[in-house]
């Protein structure tokens, strides 16, 4: 009799399916057919099969996927486990001194949260257990007592950072993050000022950005550079500058003034989804994550201006409700916390889901229940689209 190894899982999808191997971090891509016999090996003992079935059983065996002794068709939900959020990013306000063009914060009003607000979000975050907070914008400079902001989160929470595009930074501001132990996050957009204007909308804003940098460099800030890549937007040569940029940066995202005409066919390339992305070791972490609910979601929150709270500072579309009124912990929504690939079209029906790349709110849809546009595989038909015809095809639609 046969059972499947320790750490070997079967996810079935709608043409094929997947043996998730945890043990040696490997995914492997089968038919129905093999899932098929699979089962028959587990579930009826002493069952007899063809010399073809007896050579892939044999296959099976020397993988280490099948094993003697005797056992029930593992489920891979069993390593469910209920998310809990550890740290947050707090919206100080929604007014930006630039207009960036790929911006997240597509908003139109301008929100300052009071200080009275700002404490009763610390407090109830810290009451649950939030211990590492970032606090952004909009341009959480533009806030008038973003020094006492600094202040505050400091009293309440083991780890305090600020995201700044740095225009705005003085001595006082160094002094207060000096005195929270803060950190900050820059974004920079390239080492040439034409490039980086470009991105921002506002002559001189790389200008004021390096001044920035020198400033927090005087004051021994610890601060580590963003940088977003777009189309038409060089990174550039970083020649003598103090400050490295990473030239791997995040590409830009669907979403707020995130669009298509952002992306040309070589940024969408390296975005896609394809299978050679299923080749690189399994993490058995990642996918207990991904079986629990979105690798990002179940793990930050992020709390805006008018203290309702959603789960990424992209993503508007879900929301898990108000702090004014109720608890962190009355207020955090179970369906948004465990939202995994079971609950987005076309991902329920895909074997890979549980070890896929996704980013919620990187999306051409109004809704956040869809799968991934940038993802090549036919779950419907077990087949991997060409690339380059799928970028071809995504690109004239956008035309």
């Amino acid at each position: 009799m046969l059972r499947l190894n320790d750490g070997v899982y079967p996810v079935s999808g709608k043409a094929k399916d997947c043996l998730y191997d945890l043990r040696r971090q490997k995914l492997w891509h089968i038919g129905k057919d093999t899932s098929a016999l699979i089962r028959r090996c587990i579930t009826e003992p002493g069952a007899s099969f063809t010399k073809g079935e007896q050579a892939v059983i044999a296959q099976l065996t020397q993988a280490e996927l099948l094993t003697e002794g005797c056992g029930e068709i593992p489920d891979i939900g069993t390593l469910r486990y209920i998310p809990k959020p550890y740290s947050a990013w707090i919206e100080v306000c929604t007014v930006c001194n630039l207009r960036c063009i790929h911006c997240y914060n597509g908003t139109q009003q301008q929100i300052f949260i009071s200080e009275p607000d700002f404490k009763l979000v610390c407090e109830k975050m810290a009451d649950y257990g939030i211990r590492s907070v970032q606090l952004i914008g909009g341009e959480p400079l533009c806030h008038p007592e973003c020094e006492l902001l600094l202040k505050t989160a400091a009293d309440h929470f083991d780890s305090v950072s600020l995201y700044t595009n740095g225009t705005l930074l003085t001595d006082p501001v160094c002094k207060a993050l000096k005195k929270a132990d803060a950190s900050v996050s820059l974004s920079v957009y390239s080492y040439e000022s034409d490039m980086h204007d470009t991105v921002t909308g506002i002559g001189g804003s790389h200008r004021k950005t390096e001044q920035a940098l020198s400033l927090l460099r005087q004051y021994g800030i610890p601060y580590h550079t963003n940088a977003v890549r777009m189309k038409n937007i060089r990174i550039g040569a970083r020649g003598s500058k103090p400050y490295q940029l990473d030239t791997r940066a995040d590409i830009v995202r669907m979403s707020g003034r995130g669009c298509l005409s952002l992306l040309d066919s070589a940024l969408l390339r390296e975005k896609c989804i394809t299978k050679d992305i299923f080749l690189r070791p399994l993490h058995p972490r990642r996918v207990a994550s991904a079986v629990s609910g979105n690798p990002c979601f179940s793990r930050k929150i992020y709390v805006a201006a008018d203290l309702n709270v959603y789960p990424c500072v992209m993503e508007r579309r879900l929301r898990h409700g108000n702090l004014r009124n109720r608890s962190l912990a009355e207020v955090l929504s179970p369906a948004v916390l465990g939202l995994n690939k079971d609950q987005v079209s076309g991902c329920r029906d895909c074997e890979f889901r549980y070890a896929c790349p996704d980013c919620r709110p990187d999306s051409l849809s109004d809704s956040p229940s869809e799968k991934p546009y940038y993802c090549t595989y036919d779950e419907q038909r077990g087949i991997w689209q060409d690339p380059d015809a799928f970028i071809s095809a995504l690109l004239k639609e956008s035309e």
